[in-house]
């Protein structure tokens, strides 16, 4: 008897193990290569439309399902009968972050690629940088009274308490390492408000003259909502 409740035990304790994580987000989009439009997902009880552009953070969807978010070309395709056709793009969301940016790369050869980015306010605040860097070579860095560098396919924040308080003008500047030298290809002042949350996107430029482009985005944080005096 012992034998087959431990049994039953492990099996419950395995179907429990196979059940996908849910989560429970805001997804703010962006589009870097060309926009996305004309896409769905399914968000928890009903179809949602999906697009990302390249102007700026689209408004916050709000998400409930699945790890693995998923986007498919048509409504119809989410109550067809199988075999279902390859979903257009898909990707697992980070745990627990209460606001993801979706990065979609997309060009006119390549399939669509999804790229998320926990941008929870535990991961940044207002008056803080996240410096991205999608170029092919390590950047140097000096904005303001920081200095630090980011590698090739990695991110940075970067934050100062000076920068929360009032809008200010910080220094940029902008370097590129090559073969242990650093070559200054960027430099200019940037108006800072504190009450923003900063992107800053950094991409191999078109010509040698100008080899690094740089896409500055930001949102503002919703406010909590305030605790009545009991």
């Amino acid at each position: 008897m012992k034998r087959l409740t431990f049994l039953f035990a492990g099996l419950l304790a395995g179907a429990a193990f196979c059940q996908e994580a849910t989560v429970s987000t805001e997804i703010l989009t962006l589009a870097l290569d060309e926009p996305v439009t004309n896409l769905y997902f399914h968000n928890g009880k009903e179809i949602s439309f999906f697009q990302a552009n390249l102007t700026g953070l689209g408004e916050p969807l709000a998400y409930k399902g699945p790890q693995q978010f998923v986007l498919r070309a048509s409504e119809a395709e989410f109550t067809a009968k199988p075999p279902l056709p390859a979903p257009v793009a898909s990707v697992s969301l980070p745990l627990n972050a209460d606001r993801v940016l979706l990065v979609c790369v997309k060009s006119a050869d390549k399939p669509l690629k999804l790229v998320p980015y926990d941008i929870g306010k535990g991961r940044l605040t207002v008056g803080d940088y996240r410096f991205f860097n999608f170029s092919h070579s390590t950047l140097s860095m000096i904005f303001g009274t920081k200095r630090f560098a980011v590698a090739p396919g990695t991110d940075s924040v970067v934050s100062d308490p000076e920068w929360k308080k009032e809008v200010i003008e910080i220094d940029m500047e902008v370097a590129v390492v090559k073969d242990q030298k650093a070559k200054s290809v960027y430099s200019s002042v940037w108006g800072h408000r504190p009450g923003r949350r900063n992107f800053v996107f950094m991409f191999d430029g078109v010509h040698d003259y100008d080899p690094i482009r740089i896409c500055r985005f930001f949102d503002v944080p919703s406010k909590e909502p305030e605790k009545k005096a009991q």
